[in-house]
């Protein structure tokens, strides 16, 4: 099938779309709950339900494309093409009741994001992004609010799954609080998307994150206009060369942070 970013974003949107009507259709409800990972992550059978959705739409459409997938891990490989998958982002403040929760799927080629959708599950709105070509909201062009400066800035933190008792974490996390008005700890990317897009949320620090959610929720808000730095606040050019320690946001907002972080002694990436 030929190359085709459009299609490629349809199909996401749809796909997403499909994730998101399950999950809305049973929260709330009791479910069966298995715990991964050394941080207490859970998975339920929504997730898994959901994911199966998607990949059966990626590859009816997309038959020699590679499905990367949260929890069935790599599907057809062999392709440039890999299409990262989580079925439903946030997994743990959905099962318990918390409605901040999402779905995402991202178009790599050769690693890059080039496609991304993101959906929002109190809304069922649907994010898209290609690259170079700007964001969509529910198929609309979309342009970030623009929040009234004032003082410190709104931030998010989003860390990886084996950050648990990093001590480096402490320490930024005591820095971030120290120099925002607020600090978002969701543990769902895709609803701090949204609120970047909102105007809601000023820069997002990312701390080992390597979750099929990540590239796709960078590539959106790189194209609503975030800047991505590392911690030295130099531009990540390759999103696929995410450092361990990076930032997302408007750079008159980043840039700042990143600047009193390293004078402050913010954590170094490990050797």
């Amino acid at each position: 099938m030929r190359d085709d970013p459009g299609l490629h974003a349809d199909v996401a949107r749809q796909a997403v779309a499909a994730a998101l009507e399950v999950a809305r259709a049973n929260f709330g409800r009791t479910l069966d709950v298995e715990v991964k990972g050394p941080r207490g992550d859970v998975v339920t059978e929504v997730d898994r339900e959901a994911e199966r959705l998607i990949v059966d739409i990626l590859h009816e459409r997309f038959p020699d494309h590679t499905i990367e997938a949260e929890e069935s891990g790599t599907l057809f490989p062999g392709s440039e093409h890999v299409w990262l998958v989580d079925p439903l982002d946030g997994t743990n403040n959905y099962a318990y009741g918390l409605p901040v929760y999402g779905a995402a799927v991202t178009l790599c080629h050769r690693g890059e994001p080039v496609v991304a959708a993101i959906g929002e599950a109190h809304t069922g709105d649907i994010a898209c992004a290609v690259r170079g070509r700007g964001v969509t909201v529910n198929g609309e062009p979309f342009e970030r609010a623009s929040p009234p400066r004032a003082g410190l800035p709104a931030t998010a933190l989003w860390v990886g799954y084996h950050t648990h008792g990093d001590g480096r974490l402490g320490a930024l996390t005591s820095l971030l609080h120290a120099r925002s008005r607020r600090l978002f700890s969701t543990w769902a990317p895709t609803a701090d998307v949204f609120l970047y897009l909102r105007g809601g949320l000023d820069a997002i620090t990312v701390y080992q994150c390597t979750g099929t959610e990540l590239l796709g929720s960078l590539l959106i808000l790189r194209e609503a206009g975030a800047g991505v730095t590392g911690a030295d606040g130099a531009r990540v050019r390759h999103l696929a060369d995410l450092p361990e320690l990076s930032f997302a946001g408007l750079p008159a907002v980043t840039l700042p942070l990143v600047d009193a972080l390293v004078r402050a002694g913010a954590p170094a990436a490990a050797p």
